[in-house]
């Protein structure tokens, strides 16, 4: 049956080219020779080429006189004639209208048969928790057309173009200017709608690739005898975990307080920039490790049998993570009018539209030289690379805390699993992932934080002043935070990295300001390589997101039960 619907689309589509390309025939037959023949044009009040059924011809050499003097003829007393080639089937059907009315709408369906075929491979070969993740984009995709259809239709070439026009005129002193604006800034949403989706893509790849790994990694790199179990001795000879006295009194048993002295002892105390260094450089099998210690955690909190598999739970909580960031809804495009207005002030003031623009040049070296756009744009970009950071830095301390401590102790030479660092009060009291002038931020942006949704238990007491908020505020803020950065590479990158360096190789004589070309281009770039530094940061951040809204008191117990049904470990 769906092979059938899709053979029915594909009819239906040749018979609209077929129709299309008559109807482009026959307005064609009665159409003035090409711009070859050097005949009247459309703006000139002499008589129109019209069809004539006279037999007589005239021979036009190349003089340009010769041509001129005719041309001033009435067409009706014309008929040009021009020396055949040797074959004239070939040189018949490719200049037939018709040929290539059909080329060109045959091209177009097969685009289309091609986009169908690749998202029907791409939906039949993806797992199925990140099937939804791939309706959403489509879904997206989808809304960018619509704006793209209705400014066509509606704005540049409907009943608005002619109010815009008349505005553009009266106000920018060019009547296209404004129109093109419009079809500039569609296209440029587009471009950063479509590398927004390729990001989520990249970051579904990481997600996929970082769950492939966990069994794998499980398997050959922790488990050492081959039985098909990590044990804790095993994992703690993998990870290499630090040796130390656990079993002060020697009796053999650890109590409490000496799981307490022992966690208080390896309390990290790195800074702001040693975390995230350290998280940068964690190896795949430290973050596996990560995972099963985890696992030995839920498994003795709900009693799970020992087959339970922590990939499949984890796999399925990135799959619904993940549905909701990519998700876009219009107020995304708010924070990205500010900054592309004062960018593209720069170009409309000098009736330049985009870098794409015959005039484009005359806007180079502007971009530095204006001081009230230069600045604003290294605001932004601050803001976006101090945003990405904190994001990164908060997923990883608070996933730290939430941790079990593997340690080894010295006396024995076991392995211990101590609990995890926020269930001892002192340290979890010390512990704040709401520095200074960020508290206050949280707090705006969640309208009262911890204040009006004020933590329920110690696993919230970690997310600081947006409190029991955190879980859905801080997927809006690392999906917005990548919005950001796609915007700013790809409005630094096409409209202005790729228009200086073009305007430098070519030593343009049209540059607006030549002094301020080089540093606007070493500005920009430095600009872009932030915003893809902070792009890199963005699959490990969801990733340690994921965990810390998975675990302890955040495990989905139902998400437990659909693994084991899937595993058939369920009890009947």
């Amino acid at each position: 049956k769906k092979m059938m619907r899709r053979s029915y689309r594909f009819m239906a589509a040749a018979a609209v080219c077929s129709l299309a390309a008559t109807k482009l025939t026959a307005v064609c037959a009665f159409a003035p020779p090409s711009s070859s023949s050097s005949f009247l044009s459309s703006k000139q009040s002499a008589p129109q080429w019209l069809p004539t059924t006279t037999m007589t011809t005239t021979t036009i050499g190349s003089k340009s006189s010769s041509i001129h003097q005719l041309s001033m003829l009435p067409s009706s007393t014309l008929q040009l004639t021009t020396e055949e080639p040797a074959n004239s089937l070939i040189y018949t059907i490719l200049h037939t209208p018709t040929l290539w009315s059909i080329l060109a709408m045959t091209s177009i369906v097969a685009l289309l048969v091609l986009w169908e075929e690749t998202i029907h491979n791409i939906r039949s070969s993806t797992p199925k928790a990140i099937v939804p993740v791939i309706d959403s984009m489509l879904a997206e995709v989808g809304g960018l057309g619509f704006i793209g259809l209705f400014l066509s239709t509606v704005v540049t070439g409907g009943p608005l173009g002619q109010i815009i026009g008349r505005l553009s005129e009266d106000y920018l002193g060019d009547e296209e200017l404004l129109l093109e604006a419009f079809e500039f800034l569609h296209t440029f949403f587009f471009e950063v709608g479509i590398l927004f989706f390729v990001v989520a893509g990249v970051c579904v790849g990481a997600v996929l690739e970082e769950v492939n790994k966990l069994s794998e990694i499980s398997e050959l790199a922790l488990d050492a005898d081959g039985d098909g179990e990590v044990t804790l001795d095993e994992l703690a000879e993998a990870l290499d975990v630090s040796c130390m006295i656990v079993d002060t009194d020697g009796d053999g048993i650890l109590s409490e307080e000496e799981k307490i002295d022992a966690l208080k002892s390896t309390a990290s105390n790195y800074n702001f920039i040693q975390a995230i260094i350290a998280e940068r450089s964690m190896s795949e099998v430290d973050r596996a490790g990560e995972c099963l210690v985890a696992r030995e955690r839920i498994l003795g909190k709900y009693s799970l049998p020992q087959e339970f598999e922590i990939d499949a739970y984890f796999g399925k909580i990135f799959g619904e993570n993940l549905e909701e960031s990519v998700e876009l809804s219009p107020i995304t495009w708010l924070p990205l009018i500010p900054l592309i207005a004062l960018e593209n002030s720069v170009d409309l003031s000098r009736d330049v539209v985009s870098a794409s623009s015959s005039n484009a040049f005359e806007s180079c070296g502007y971009f530095f030289a204006t001081p009230w756009v230069f600045y604003p744009t290294i605001f932004f970009q601050a803001l976006s690379l101090t945003w990405a950071l904190f994001n990164f830095w908060k997923m990883t301390s608070i996933k730290k805390m939430l941790l079990p401590t593997l340690v080894t102790d010295g006396v024995n030479g076991e392995a211990a699993l101590l609990p995890p660092r926020y269930t001892i009060d002192e340290i979890r009291n010390n512990f704040n992932s709401s520095p200074s002038i960020f508290a206050w931020g949280e707090q705006f942006f969640t309208c009262g934080g911890a204040k009006t949704s004020p933590p329920r238990n110690e696993h919230e007491e970690l997310f600081g002043a947006v409190g029991a908020k955190f879980e859905g505020v801080y997927r809006d803020s690392m999906r917005f935070s990548t919005w950001l950065c796609v915007a700013l590479i790809v409005y630094s990158t096409t409209q202005i990295v790729f228009r200086d360096m073009a305007a430098l190789y070519l030593h343009s004589a049209n540059v607006g300001n030549p002094e301020g070309l080089v540093p606007e281009l070493i500005v920009w770039i430095i600009f872009t390589a932030s915003a893809v530094f902070q792009l890199s940061l963005a699959p490990t951040t969801f990733l340690n997101y994921c965990f810390v809204t998975s675990v302890e008191e955040y495990v989905k117990y139902d998400i437990v039960q659909e693994v084991m049904r899937e595993e058939e470990l369920c009890e009947t």
